[in-house]
């Protein structure tokens, strides 16, 4: 409906009337142009009326309403949860049509969280004597010893095996398998693909690029940044509330066992074989750049062996052109004539928030930065692409260009055509690595005056134009899919502005970035990150960004990013961080006072929301929100600012707290002792129980950055409105946890017991 094409009014008027009034100056078609936009709003008003009465099309605000109407239990939004709770009011009739069975639990359960839900009756998984009209053939009331895959699934949501009954509360192992009781498996992490990349123009244009190991080039890791990381499944899509869901819909670590299996199947021309491999395929390999078939991929265990002389080694294949893989350890290995022939992956990693360096879909960003290069009435920015691929890179702008091999040669193009006042943009096409030095002087990023420079992974598709043009499509640019490796330092040099100038300006958007940003001596205005991961490596995250001199007036941005120790030296023109976490805890130290120092901007001012500072600060000023400062935070000037739903050490020095951890906590303690004091240890026994936990709080764990299940929940539900602080705000994880247990509440059979049971 609001795609109906706009009546211009003057061509419904007589004809003799338009020619009279081209005569006289078109001052009635400039009245009907008028006339036309208001008829315009009106007709879209319309439209958009009739499309609220269905909850396909419905704007937001109209869905409790609609879900009124037939009586759906009101829920809690969260995060995007529009879309779920959509589905939710969408599907009421068909839950009520098969409440109480595990299918419409499961599906419900589903959309009112968001979460992947797999619902198992537990006494279904019991022994007991199997009645002669009620056979259970595959209800055994012994497991097979000699079956590894079913032992390792026993426990899961997935396994067959029967237990024998128990006594307990149906959230622990112990008291698990009884006859009322349902358990509702729940993932938390989201799997992120990165896939092969293609342009129907150019055709395919590259994937991620799997990290040689330090052992030789026949061994590599699928991460980047060369750590052991386990591979997750691509969840396939849930299309039915009448069908359950299965192995291939949640996004689960793979296992080496089932994907061994299931491509021997493959390979034997069994039934059901390559079900892990079919149009969603877990892992895809191209070596040489020729995709590998999966009946040339083997699952197995690649754990680090001695090769009998004392040397680190893998197992390897036997064959060419075979390879072998452990998604577990997120390894493969080639045969030694391989070695020399470029690898690409299609996989995918977990990780609990789209923070950092990603594959999702990062729009929102791209557009609170696009007007500041696109200029309305000014000219197109300069613009240049980076691709690995050679088929790609040209210098032709009528055949796609320009595009270049790397990123080291995008800067020095740059740094020859920047002036005063210049606009630009290097694209990062795909998802390879970029192991480059650009440490040297030659490739120092320079940002004249008033000059602005994104550079930004996004792609920027090819359009076929007549007589043979490939031209490329600047108002196409996608912001999804990509995820660049950049191995090296990134450092950036500003020129003063004259006095009638302002200062220059960098964004990075969408980078995984291995070395550190280093602003060197000079005058950059701005420095914008989104969405970047700053500092990566496999043993951490060992660097961020450091201000190395002057730069006095340097603002700094950092948003839906993951990075390193923040230095800003001598930067006073103030730090936002949103939606970020800053630094890392791999010691595990309880003591806030010796974490290492995350945050270290003496004279800025600094804007904290929805992050989590795995560290100390030491800053001018602070206004925080919603925020973990899980180290001990110091701030200069404590007249102005506040700090508010946050938690902050006891040893903090920081302005007015507002509802903040573990504050809350000591004065409902000594509320409680009244009117007897609490003494010192008390106190501090109190703050101490009311400390962050997280599932993983070291890079590149899948976990980092998630709170965990048994976090205080002063913390995990103690932000503005109940919701979690730190970098989950956004979340909704307490919302979603109370949908669940209102949804079970109504849609539950009657005498059964069940619980939530969080796998990752």
């Amino acid at each position: 409906m609001h795609d109906r094409p706009p009546v211009s009014l003057i061509e419904l008027l007589p004809q003799h009337l338009r020619n009279r009034d081209a005569e006289e100056g078109r001052a009635l078609e400039a009245l009907m142009g008028v006339l036309g936009e208001g008829l315009a709003i009106v007709e879209r008003d319309l439209d958009q009326l009739y499309d609220n009465f269905f909850i396909e099309s419905c704007e937001p605000w109209v869905i409790p309403y609609i879900g009124a109407l037939i009586g759906a239990r009101p829920m809690r939004s969260f995060g995007a949860g529009e879309v779920g709770l959509r589905s939710y009011v969408a599907n009421t009739l068909g839950y009520r049509q098969a409440k109480g069975t595990a299918a419409a639990i499961e599906q419900i359960a589903r959309d009112v969280t968001g979460w992947p839900v797999v619902a198992v009756e537990f006494f279904q998984r019991l022994i007991w004597s199997q009645h002669v009209n009620h056979v259970r053939p595959g209800a055994l009331g012994t497991a097979s010893i000699r079956d590894a895959e079913a032992a390792r699934l026993s426990a899961s949501a997935f396994g067959d095996a029967c237990h024998s009954a128990a006594a307990g509360p149906v959230d622990t192992a112990s008291g698990r398998y009884a006859i009322p009781h349902v358990g509702l498996f729940v993932w938390r992490l989201d799997a992120y693909p990165l896939g092969f990349l293609s342009n129907e123009a150019a055709g395919y244009t590259g994937g991620l690029v799997p990290r040689v190991s330090a052992i030789g080039p026949g061994f590599r890791h699928f991460d980047p940044l060369g750590a052991d990381r386990a591979l997750f499944n691509q969840p396939k899509a849930d299309r039915s509330i009448a069908g359950r869901v299965d192995m291939r819909m949640v996004p689960a670590p793979l296992d080496r066992r089932l994907l061994h299996r299931d491509l021997n199947r493959l390979r034997n021309g069994e039934p059901g074989g390559g079900r892990w491999f079919d149009e969603v395929p877990v892992l895809r390999i191209r070596l040489g750049g020729a995709e590998v078939p999966p009946e040339r991929l083997h699952s197995c265990n690649l754990e680090t062996r001695d090769d009998g002389s004392g040397n680190p080694t893998w197992r390897r294949p036997q064959q060419a052109g075979h390879i072998l893989f452990d998604p577990e350890l997120g390894r493969l290995a080639l045969h030694a004539s391989d070695e020399g022939k470029a690898v690409e992956a299609g996989c995918a990693f977990a990780a609990p928030f789209a923070l950092g360096g990603g594959p999702y879909d990062r729009a929102a960003s791209f557009a609170a930065w696009r007007d500041t290069l696109f200029v309305e009435g000014a000219p197109a920015p300069w613009v240049i692409g980076v691709s690995a691929r050679a088929e790609e890179q040209t210098n032709d702008i009528l055949q796609g260009g320009v595009v270049v091999a790397s990123l080291a040669e995008a800067i020095l193009r740059w740094n020859a055509a920047a002036g005063a006042g210049t606009r630009g943009l290097i694209v990062l096409l795909d998802n390879a690595s970029y192991a480059e030095d650009l440490s040297d002087a030659a490739h120092i990023l320079r940002i004249p005056a008033a000059a602005r420079l994104a550079i930004v992974a996004a792609a920027w598709p090819t359009v076929a134009r007549a007589g043979g043009v490939i031209a490329r499509d600047l108002d196409a640019l996608s912001l999804t899919h990509r995820r660049p490796h950049i191995r090296g330092d990134l450092r950036v040099r500003a020129t003063a502005p004259g006095a009638e100038e302002e200062a220059g300006s960098l964004i990075l958007d969408g980078l995984l970035l291995e070395g550190e940003v280093a602003i060197m001596a000079g005058a950059l205005g701005t420095l914008s990150l989104h969405h970047c991961t700053i500092g990566a490596s496999a043993a951490g995250l060992t660097k961020g960004v450091r201000v190395i001199s002057q730069n006095g007036g340097l603002a700094v941005t950092v948003d839906h990013c993951i990075t390193g120790a923040l230095a800003l030296g001598t930067a006073g023109g103030g730090l936002a961080i949103r939606d970020s976490i800053v630094g890392e805890d791999r010691d595990l130290q309880a003591d806030p006072d010796l974490l290492p120092l995350a945050i270290d901007a003496l004279v800025a001012d600094v804007d904290i929301a929805r992050s989590t500072i795995l560290g100390r600060a030491n800053i001018r000023s602070i206004e925080a929100e919603n925020s973990l400062l899980v180290g001990t935070t110091r701030a200069a000037q404590r007249q102005r600012g506040c700090v508010r739903f946050c938690y902050a050490p006891l040893t903090s020095r920081v302005p007015r707290r507002y509802r903040c951890q573990p504050d809350l906590a000591v004065a409902e303690a000594e509320q409680a002792a009244a009117p007897a004091p609490l003494s010192d240890p008390e106190r501090q026994r109190v703050a101490r129980s009311m400390a962050p936990t997280f599932a993983a709080s070291a890079f590149p764990a899948s976990a980092f950055g998630q709170l965990a299940l048994a976090c205080p929940d002063g913390v995990a539900a103690g932000a503005f409105g109940g919701a979690e602080m730190g970098a989950g705000f956004a979340a909704g994880t307490p919302f979603r946890r109370a949908n669940l247990a209102d949804m079970l509440d109504e849609y539950l059979p009657f005498g059964l017991v069940a619980a939530p049971l969080f796998q990752t």
